[in-house]
């Protein structure tokens, strides 16, 4: 099996989520020639969640509760990921997946908050360059974004370590083990120990092992269309960045240049934490979160 581990540097991983006390009803939205999974809940401005990858909707239900006590909480499943029964052209890749957010939110016709997080950071960013009559604000835990990076001897040291952290992983789909190669990535990429995937909550292993299948999808993915500080000095939405202090020093690095880069852009951090900061730290997201689209939302923009 052939594979890349530069395109493995444009993706990353989801989160350990918890069950939820009642599940939501998945509704179907049409748009750019699929039907795509969606669950709602509440009312009021809409917040649009995107997952990461080797997740789906199911990535943000931990939060949705509290979300749509305020808000219009939106989770959609991206193509190739979930249980859905997909085409398979276009195939998966990362401008393919900024396209079908950019035909989902013309398909509502509204504009709404977006909350990104890791692997779908930049593609909110270019849903807020391509519509940005139909994006409000964005909201992203710890984009993943080399692009900003590269070139800069300062993270250098930062962007070989996540390369080299991908050997085992890399050695699973090698051997053609899409399942160990998930748990390996999500150990990785979330600080736990050898084996700690079965410490997760049996929700959380059951959403990742469903998304198994998208793992050498992913592997083998054309590099996206490159996103450069230059572009994202394009954005004028607002945009409220996070990063955990325990997270790996690609994610730092990442989410310090991508708030540099933006001109509208606010930069926090939570303490603590690693790349599963919005469930790691749920509290402390949502409440950083729900402030800043308040102060969205009372501003008129």
């Amino acid at each position: 099996m052939s594979m890349s581990f530069r395109s493995l540097t444009f993706v990353a991983f989801l989160v350990p989520v918890a069950a939820a006390a009642q599940d939501p009803a998945v509704e179907h939205v049409e748009a750019a020639g699929t039907q795509f999974p969606v669950v709602q809940s509440g009312e009021g401005e809409p917040v649009l969640f995107v997952h990461g990858a080797y997740a789906d909707h199911r990535a943000w239900e931990p939060l949705r509760a509290e979300v749509a006590e305020s808000h219009r909480f939106i989770a959609y499943t991206q193509r190739h990921f979930g249980t859905a029964d997909w085409p398979e052209e276009p195939g998966m890749s990362r401008d393919v997946h900024e396209a079908d957010l950019v035909a989902l939110l013309e398909a509502w016709g509204e504009p709404m908050h977006l909350v990104g997080w890791s692997y779908s950071g930049p593609i909110v960013l270019q849903a807020a360059l391509d519509r940005p009559d139909l994006v409000r604000s964005v909201v992203i835990f710890e984009p993943t974004l080399d692009t900003v990076l590269q070139d800069k001897p300062e993270h250098a040291q930062a962007l070989t370590a996540w390369e080299e952290g991908w050997g085992p992983i890399g050695e699973a789909l090698q051997g053609g083990d899409a399942e160990e190669a998930v748990q390996r990535a999500i150990e990785y990429v979330f600080g736990l120990p050898d084996d700690g995937f079965t410490t997760l909550p049996e929700p959380a292993r059951a959403m990742i092992t469903d998304n198994a299948h998208s793992v050498p999808k992913l592997a083998g993915m054309p590099p996206p269309t490159p996103m450069t500080c230059e572009d994202l000095a394009g954005v004028q939405a607002p945009v409220l960045v996070v990063w955990g202090t325990e997270t790996l020093p690609f994610f730092e690095a990442a989410a310090k240049e991508v708030a540099a880069c933006l001109p509208n852009a606010t930069l926090e951090e939570i303490p603590g934490v690693g790349h599963g900061g919005p469930i790691q730290a749920r509290e402390a997201f949502v409440d950083r979160m729900l402030s800043f689209l308040r102060e969205v939302d009372s501003s008129g923009r």
